[in-house]
C-alpha cells in the first residue's frame, strides 16, 4: 500500500524549524530544493524571501552568494545590470555578453525573483565582515583601481578627500562595497517592486525611489539606510592646516537632502496606496529631526485598537493618538527619564509633548497599567472628577457606573460606562517639580482598584546641597489616602525631604513593599522626629532611605510579623571610595540621653501631644532593638543604622540569610570625627550568660549561650570594625556554621592573614572571604598561597577563595587549598 504524501502543513513546520534556527540554516534549506517538486516549491519561497539577509553564518556566504547570481541571471532585459555587479557576482562569459543572461541560458524552472518579499540586508556580522552579502574579491578590486573608482567615490561625497593614509585602502574597500549593496538592492527590487513587502532603501539613491514609489503596491514597512558616507565606518581623518574639514559641509547638505527625501517617498506612497505601508524606520546615524520624524508618523495609519503601548509601537501611538480606538487599551508602558532606549530616545520629549497637546486618558476606559512621564498636575483631574460623581452616585443608590461623555474619532457619544479600573501606575518626571498633585489624584480617583504606586522626582546636574533638615525643602504625600488594595509603594525625590503621613499609610493596610528614599546627606541629628508608629500586617519589604528612615518609627516593626527585607541607609556620597555622613557617637549618646518619652508599642492614629507635623510625634526615633521578625532573611543598615547596630538583635532573626552593616564614614564634614565599633563574644550571646571573662569575653561561655543563625549565608562588614581571631571563629563555628560568603572591607581590624587562611582552612563551609588590608604583594609572599588566575579551572571549583584587597594594587584572588 503506498505511502500517504504528508500534508502541507507538516512541510511548512520543517521549515520553519530551519528559518527560526539561529544561524540561518540557508544549507540545509538549498539541499531540501533537490527532495522532490513538493518540497521544492514549499521551500523556495523561504529561501529567496530574505535572500540578502539569509547568511549569517561564515559558512553559509557561498549559498548567498549563488542565490544573488541566480537571481542576477534572471534579470529583466530591459533592466542592464552595472558592470560593477557583472564583476562582483557573474562569470567572465556572463559579464562579456551584455545582453541578459536569461536568453542565452535554458528556461529556469520557477522565477526566484517572484519569491522575494524582504530586502533588508544585515548590514554587519562579526563572523563574517562589513556587509555579508556583498562579494568582494581580486577581479572587483582591479576594476575599481582600473576605473578610479576612488576619485569617482570623492567626488559623489562618498568618500572623505582627507581619510588617514594608514586607513584609505580599508576605506576604500567599504565605499566599494556600499556600492555594490546600493546598486544591488535596486536591481533585485526593479522587476518586482509589486510584490516587496519589506524593503531598505539606501539614501543615497533616495531619488530614484521616490520616481517608483506608486509601483511598490505591496509595500508595508520601509527603511532608510544611510551609511556615512563622508567618511564610512568613522575612519580616522587626516588634519586640515586650517582646521576646517569641507566634508562636515557636505554631510549636512546630504542630511537635509535625506530627510526631504524620506517624507517625499512616504507622502507619495501614501497618497497612492492608501493604508498599504504601515511602518517606517531610521537607520542609527541618519535620524531626522524629532518634528519631521512624527510628520512622517503621522502620514501611516494608526495603531488598530491596541491593547498594550510598549517600546515596539509608542511612536506610532503618539504619532496618531487623536484616531486611535483607545476603548480596549490596558497596558500603556512608554520610556521614561529612567529608561532611555538608544534608538528611540531622541524622541521622548517631542513625544511628551505632543501628548499634552491632546489628552488621551480620558478614552482609555480599560486601563489597568501605566507608566510614563506626567504630564502635567492636571493630569489625573478628569479621573477625580469621575470618581466623585461616582460616589455622589452611590451615595444616592442610583447607579454603579457613570455616564460620561467621550469623545471617539471626532463624534461625541453618551454612554455608560464603569470607572477606570487603573491598577499599577508609574510616573516620572525629568523636572525636579514633583507631582505631588498628580499621586494625590491617583490615590483619590483609582482607591477602589490601585494595588502599586511609582514615583520618581527627576534628577538635575545644577541640584543644590542642603546642610540640615530644616533647611531642606519638604515633599509630602499620603494626607486623606485610603488604599485598601495597594500592595507596592515607591517614592523616590531628589533635592527634597520626603515626608509621608503615616495615617494615610495605615489605612493601606494590605501594603507587602514599601520604598521610599531621598537624598538626605549631611543633617542635624536633633532636628530629626519620628513618625507616628504604624500597623502593618502584610508587610513583606521595607527598604528606606534619607529621611524616610531617619524618621521611620521603628518599633512598627513590632505589627509585621512577615517581614522579609529590611533596609535603612542614607545617601552615599562618591568621593575616593563610598560613605556616608554619620553624626559623631557623643553626639549620638548626648542625643539618646536627652531623647526619653513615652513609649510608642502603641499603635496609634492619632499624633503625639508635641508634634511638630501631621503623623510626627515629638521626639526622636528611639531604637529597642527587639522587634521580633521570624521570616527576616535579608538585612542591610548603613552609615547611622549599622554603627548604632545591636547584634544581640540577631537572636531574634531565626531566618536571616544575608548581612551587611556598612558604616563607612564621611570626614568632609568633620575629619576629627571616628566612627569605630568593637565586636566581642558579648555581643553575639542570648543574654547575659558570661560569668569570668577577660575585656574580650573569652571564657565560661558554653555554646548554647551564643545567638543562632543557622541559615546565615552571606555576611559582608564595611568600615572600621575591631574584632579578634576568637570572635571570627566563634561567630564561623557557633552562631552562623553554614556561613559560605565574607567581606570584611577596607578599614576593620583584629584578624591577620595569617589568621584568615587558618579560619577558612578550619571552616567546612565558608568558600569566600573578602580582606580589604593594607598588604603589598611582597608580604603576601609567604603566605603560600597560589594566585587564582595561575589555578586550572577545574581544581577553582574545588577549593576556597581568598580576596584580599592590596592597596594600591587592586584586588588579588588567591586559592586556599
Amino acid at each position: 500500500m503506498p505511502q500517504e504524501p504528508l500534508p502541507p502543513e507538516c512541510f511548512l513546520e520543517i521549515l520553519h524549524f530551519f528559518v527560526n534556527k539561529y544561524p540561518y540554516d540557508t544549507d540545509t534549506m538549498a539541499h531540501l530544493l533537490r527532495v522532490s517538486k513538493t518540497f521544492c516549491a514549499t521551500t523556495l519561497p523561504f529561501l529567496y524571501g530574505d535572500c540578502l539577509n539569509a547568511c549569517i553564518r561564515k559558512d553559509a556566504m557561498t549559498t548567498t552568494i549563488q542565490m544573488i547570481r541566480t537571481l542576477l541571471r534572471q534579470v529583466h532585459p530591459q533592466n542592464r545590470i552595472p558592470v560593477l555587479l557583472r564583476v562582483a557576482y557573474l562569470s567572465q562569459e556572463d559579464q562579456d555578453n551584455p545582453v541578459s543572461m536569461e536568453e542565452q541560458s535554458p528556461p529556469p524552472v520557477f522565477k526566484y525573483g517572484r519569491f522575494i518579499r524582504r530586502i533588508v540586508p544585515q548590514w554587519y556580522s562579526p563572523s563574517v565582515g562589513t556587509f555579508n552579502f556583498v562579494h568582494i574579491d581580486s577581479l572587483v578590486m582591479e576594476y575599481a583601481t582600473t576605473h578610479q573608482l576612488f576619485d569617482q567615490y570623492v567626488a559623489e561625497g562618498v568618500l572623505s578627500n582627507n581619510i588617514h593614509d594608514d586607513v584609505k585602502d580599508k576605506a576604500f574597500e567599504d565605499a566599494l562595497k556600499m556600492d555594490i549593496h546600493r546598486q544591488l538592492i535596486w536591481i533585485l527590487c526593479q522587476d518586482h517592486m509589486d510584490t516587496i513587502e519589506e524593503l531598505a532603501i539606501p539614501l543615497f539613491d533616495i531619488e530614484r525611489y521616490i520616481d517608483h514609489a506608486d509601483q511598490f503596491t505591496s509595500l508595508s514597512k520601509v527603511t532608510f539606510s544611510f551609511q556615512n558616507d563622508t567618511n564610512p565606518w568613522g575612519y580616522r581623518q587626516a588634519t586640515h592646516e586650517n582646521g576646517f574639514d569641507p566634508a562636515q559641509n557636505v554631510a549636512s547638505e546630504k542630511h537635509d537632502r535625506y530627510s526631504r527625501g524620506m517624507l517625499q517617498f512616504v507622502q507619495k506612497h501614501t497618497s497612492i496606496h492608501k493604508n498599504v505601508l504601515q511602518d517606517f524606520d531610521v537607520e542609527a546615524g541618519m535620524y531626522p529631526t524629532s518634528d519631521l520624524y512624527f510628520e512622517i508618523q503621522a502620514l501611516l495609519p494608526p495603531l488598530h485598537t491596541p491593547r498594550s503601548i510598549d517600546r515596539w509601537n509608542w511612536i506610532k501611538f503618539v504619532a496618531r493618538v487623536k484616531d486611535t480606538n483607545l476603548n480596549h487599551l490596558e497596558s500603556i508602558g512608554m520610556y521614561t527619564r529612567n529608561e532611555l532606549d538608544d534608538s528611540t530616545g531622541w524622541l521622548r520629549d517631542k513625544a511628551y509633548e505632543l501628548l499634552r497637546s491632546q489628552p488621551f486618558l480620558p478614552r482609555c476606559r480599560a486601563l489597568k497599567e501605566l507608566k510614563m512621564n506626567t504630564l502635567g498636575p492636571d493630569m489625573f483631574q478628569w479621573a477625580v472628577q469621575e470618581k466623585k460623581q461616582m460616589d455622589g452616585a452611590r451615595q444616592q443608590e442610583r447607579i454603579s457606573s457613570l455616564q460620561v461623555s467621550t469623545r471617539q474619532h471626532g463624534h461625541h457619544s453618551n454612554v455608560l460606562v464603569p470607572l477606570v479600573p487603573l491598577r499599577s501606575v508609574t510616573l516620572d518626571t525629568k523636572e525636579l517639580r514633583p507631582p505631588v498633585q498628580e499621586l494625590d489624584d491617583i490615590a483619590f480617583a483609582f482607591s477602589d482598584t490601585l494595588e502599586e504606586i511609582t514615583m520618581r522626582v527627576g534628577w538635575s546636574k545644577d541640584r543644590v546641597e542642603y546642610d540640615s533638615l530644616a533647611s531642606t525643602p519638604q515633599v509630602a504625600y499620603g494626607q486623606g489616602w485610603d488604599l485598601p488594595h495597594l500592595r507596592t509603594l515607591v517614592l523616590s525625590v531628589n533635592q527634597f525631604q520626603l515626608y509621608f503621613d503615616m495615617n494615610g499609610l495605615g489605612r493601606c493596610r494590605a501594603l507587602e513593599s514599601i520604598r521610599l528614599r531621598d537624598e538626605i546627606m549631611p543633617y542635624n541629628h536633633r532636628e530629626v522626629r519620628s513618625w507616628s508608629p504604624v500597623s502593618l500586617p502584610h508587610l513583606k519589604v521595607l527598604d528606606l532611605q534619607g529621611s524616610p528612615a531617619l524618621r521611620f518609627n521603628m518599633d512598627s516593626l513590632h505589627h509585621s510579623p512577615y517581614l522579609e527585607t529590611l533596609s535603612l541607609s542614607m545617601e552615599a556620597m562618591y568621593y575616593s571610595d563610598r560613605c556616608y555622613y554619620i553624626p559623631s557617637a557623643e553626639e549620638l549618646e548626648r542625643d539618646d540621653s536627652d531623647n526619653q518619652g513615652t513609649d510608642s508599642h502603641e499603635i496609634s492614629g492619632m499624633p503625639g501631644p508635641n508634634q511638630e507635623e501631621p503623623g510626627s510625634i515629638g521626639r526622636r526615633p528611639r531604637y529597642t532593638w527587639d522587634w521580633y521578625l521570624p521570616n527576616l532573611s535579608d538585612l542591610q543598615l548603613a552609615a547611622v543604622f549599622a554603627f548604632q547596630f545591636d547584634f544581640q538583635w540577631l537572636q531574634y532573626l531565626p531566618n536571616l540569610q544575608r548581612l551587611r552593616l556598612d558604616m563607612r564614614s564621611s570626614r568632609q564634614y568633620d575629619p576629627t570625627v571616628s566612627h569605630k565599633r568593637r565586636i566581642t563574644l558579648k555581643d553575639i550571646t542570648r543574654g547575659q550568660h558570661l560569668h569570668q571573662q577577660d575585656e574580650d569575653g573569652f571564657e565560661e561561655i558554653l555554646s548554647d549561650q551564643f545567638i543562632s543563625l543557622p541559615k546565615l549565608d552571606t555576611m559582608y562588614l564595611f568600615g572600621q570594625w575591631n574584632f579578634k581571631k576568637k570572635v571570627v571563629e566563634t561567630f564561623c563555628s557557633s552562631v552562623a556554621p553554614n556561613l559560605r560568603y565574607a567581606e570584611f572591607g577596607n578599614g576593620y581590624a583584629g584578624i591577620t592573614p595569617q589568621e584568615s587562611i587558618a579560619l577558612v582552612k578550619r571552616m567546612p563551609c565558608l568558600q569566600y572571604i573578602y580582606l580589604g588590608l593594607p598588604l603589598t604583594p611582597e608580604k603576601m609572599q609567604g603566605l603560600g598561597l597560589a594566585h587564582w588566575g595561575e589555578v586550572p579551572e577545574q581544581e577553582k571549583h574545588c577549593n576556597k577563595q581568598l580576596v584580599f584587597d592590596l592597596h594600591g594594587y587592586g584586588c588579588h584572588s588567591f586559592v586556599v587549598r
